[in-house]
């Protein structure tokens, strides 16, 4: 048996900024809208790449509170395959207008080669882009 993380789901309090942000982020890392769909219940839109498929969703009928890193999700990391691609993604993200927590650096306490950036998107869910 083999299982593979068939989607993740972040609710947003905000759907057209979150949609701006991801729209942007993630095709420019390589991932393709696949669907979007608008109901009573609210809006919820899919970016996929390969097996790999992240919903934002506004639910209409709920009121949003303020992001907890607590017990749950930490972080959702995106591994890319230079320095370089990490450097542009800062640049995107640096004119996107939202938090960034630890800007690019070499990580050796992760490995030898292991440079990241660290940020929250509109929603303030921590993020990671980085190079193993």
């Amino acid at each position: 048996m083999k299982a593979i993380i068939g989607h993740i789901i972040f609710n947003v309090k905000d759907f057209n900024e979150s949609e701006l942000f991801y729209d942007k982020l993630l095709t420019e890392m390589g991932f393709e809208i696949t669907h979007i769909s608008e109901g009573d219940f609210g809006i919820m839109k899919s970016y996929k790449q390969g097996e790999h498929n992240l919903y934002i969703r506004f639910d209409r009928n709920k009121e949003s509170e303020q992001y907890v890193r607590n017990v749950g999700l930490d972080h959702l990391a995106f591994e890319l395959n230079s320095e370089k691609d990490v450097d542009k993604i800062y640049e995107l993200i640096n004119k996107l207008n939202v938090k960034i927590t630890r800007k690019p650096k070499k990580y050796s306490e992760y490995s030898e080669s292991y440079y990241a950036f660290y940020f929250r998107d509109p929603n303030g869910i921590p993020l990671e882009v980085y190079l193993q």
